[in-house]
């Protein structure tokens, strides 16, 4: 039977079919759902940073507005030429420049400092204390750091200047209106920023210059600096990084105000955990499926494929003629019954064909008498023509062996009373025929060498000479040279042996092969009774380990082997 043919094999097959589209399926779905939680964080913390960098950017412009403000007041014009008026009119100028920068300072909601400082009477007015003259002017916010009392303090500043373009044209302005936006105002904004989000915001310009929140993660931030492009793709976008071999999706966007990125990033393996422990728990129970469903089928093959398999494998033995086959219940189960109805049945028919071949072989026995009172006066007329022709010739000797030997012949042939004998006794029976054949064609010589300790095992009578006749007839008289017969014997391991070899012209490997095979079947008319009779007398009387093997001899002719082990049963 073919392999995709057993039922074990097709339930497999079912049992796949229904659990590997349900995980493609799954895991296409995973994949899928995956795919848009990305995207969705993607558009939400870009979002997220677009409202982020507004917010930011409408503060320093609002500070900036601030200046332009304060560049317009009267009052700030009239102090560039503080110099020219009186003490009380510049003492009320001053004042009233204080409370307007005051002023404008509690305009932001963010602290800022502002300042306005005159190059013509190096006067300068401030909301901080810690303020001081800028030597460095710059048109444009700019990230600062000074380090006062072992602290350091940062800072974005932007001056304006009167006139505008007096920097530009390298000459000393008149005026230098300064604001200040210190860094704890953005780490606070961020540290809003983080209460409902996984990641932690932050700005950076460089791997040195940085700002997070106060509870902020500096070594991850830093790493992660590390692996964000230098020239960045477009002015806001994502990007994928790997820190410890967790993956980290990075959001940033990039300040219109200042030269600065804000960077917003979330763990994937967090957000995505609730589906994460989804699929783990579906793969375990596909797992638990796939276990409990490989023990069904374990069962199933155990008490249903194994026993189909004994039994099937019983048919054939019965089919091609082993009526000894049975089938070993294992189970108690419904196949206990069937098992056993066909044991039974292969017994009684197991019986029936002994009985059967038992009947035949005594047929065949009675068969061989037959044979032998129809041959026997054939042969005997062969020895007493050429007794007569030896008599003319004056060959009396040769008279005289060839009568002695034809007698005990006759004697051994016509003994039916006892239908078995020794080895011994076997041998002098053949020894007298060979003799004869010696007289007969002058051309025939033969030897016998056996054991001594076989030559009292007792044998059924006629077993040996139907062999040694068939190497005369068939195989030293069709040959026209002088022949040989070698007769041996041995023991070994509890299996007897005798050989019987000739010097004949022999069989072809095929030839041997096929006689091998006609013996152990049926007798045709195509077989002569004589070789096919002793293989299926050695079975009869010592079981199937006995018969005749053929094969090529080292004479040139053919080897013929009678084995049998030795039985208790009674010969």
């Amino acid at each position: 039977m073919k392999w995709w043919n057993k039922i074990f094999v097709k339930i497999v097959f079912i049992l796949l079919l229904l659990l590997i589209p349900i995980t493609v399926f799954y895991s296409y779905s995973y994949y899928t759902s995956i795919q848009v939680i990305k995207e969705e964080l993607k558009d939400r913390n870009l979002n997220r940073l677009s409202i982020v960098g507004n917010q930011m950017d409408a503060n320093f412009e609002q500070i900036s507005i601030l200046l332009l403000a304060l560049s317009g007041d009267e009052n700030v014009n009239q102090f560039k030429n503080i110099d020219i008026y009186s003490d009380y009119k510049a003492f009320e100028i001053k004042r009233s420049i204080l409370e307007t920068l005051y002023f404008q300072r509690a305009l932001s909601s963010w602290t800022n400092d502002l300042s306005v400082y005159a190059s013509d009477s190096e006067e300068l007015l401030k909301t901080s204390d810690m303020m001081e003259k800028s030597e460095d002017i710059v048109s444009d916010w700019e990230y600062r750091e000074n380090k006062e009392k072992g602290k350091i303090n940062s800072y974005f500043i932007k001056h304006l200047t009167q006139p505008i373009t007096s920097v530009s044209n390298g000459r000393t302005p008149e005026l230098v209106i300064e604001a200040r936006l210190p860094v704890k105002n953005i780490e606070r904004f961020l540290q809003q920023l983080k209460l409902d989000n996984f990641g932690d915001p932050f700005m950076y310009q460089s791997v040195n210059k940085v700002i997070v929140s106060s509870s902020a993660n500096h070594q991850l931030i830093t790493e992660m600096i590390q692996q964000i492009p230098e020239n960045l793709p477009s002015e806001d976008g994502n990007i994928t990084v790997t820190i410890d071999k967790d993956k980290y999706l990075v959001s940033y966007m990039k300040s219109q105000k200042l030269d600065w990125v804000i960077v917003d990033y979330t763990p994937l393996k967090e957000v995505l955990m609730p589906v994460t422990k989804n699929r783990n728990l579906f793969y375990t129970f596909i797992f638990a499926l796939l276990l409990l469903s490989i023990v069904a089928v374990f069962l199933l093959y155990r008490n249903v494929q194994i026993p189909f398999r004994d039994m099937i494998n019983a048919i054939h033995r019965v089919k091609e003629g082993d009526y000894s086959a049975r089938v070993q219940p294992v189970h108690n189960n419904e196949f206990t019954f069937m098992m056993t109805s066909f044991n039974e049945m292969a017994k009684q028919i197991e019986t029936l064909i002994e009985e059967v071949y038992k009947e035949k072989i005594r047929y065949q026995e009675i068969h061989v008498k037959q044979l032998q009172s129809q041959i026997n006066p054939h042969f005997l007329y062969n020895c007493l023509f050429i007794m007569k022709n030896m008599a003319k010739l004056n060959q009396y000797k040769g008279v005289e062996a060839m009568s002695l030997h034809l007698g005990k012949y006759y004697r051994y042939m016509t003994r039916v009373e006892n239908k078995y004998s020794t080895v011994d006794e076997e041998l002098d029976f053949v020894k007298n025929y060979l003799e004869i054949h010696v007289i007969r064609t002058q051309r025939l010589t033969y030897e016998i060498k056996l054991p001594d300790n076989m030559l009292e095992i007792v044998i059924p009578r006629l077993l040996i000479q139907p062999v040694v006749e068939n190497a005369c007839v068939h195989g030293i008289d069709s040959s026209l040279n002088d022949g040989r017969i070698l007769i041996s014997g041995s023991q070994a391991n509890g299996e007897n042996q005798i050989i019987i070899e000739d010097s004949g012209k022999g069989l072809s490997k095929e030839k041997i092969k096929q006689l091998g095979e006609m013996i152990s079947v049926p007798m045709n008319d195509e077989m002569g009774c004589g070789v096919w009779n002793v293989h299926h007398r050695l079975k009869y009387h010592f079981g199937d380990t006995a018969g005749l093997h053929f094969s090529k001899s080292e004479l040139g002719g053919l080897k013929v082997i009678l084995y049998w082990r030795e039985t208790t049963k009674d010969v």
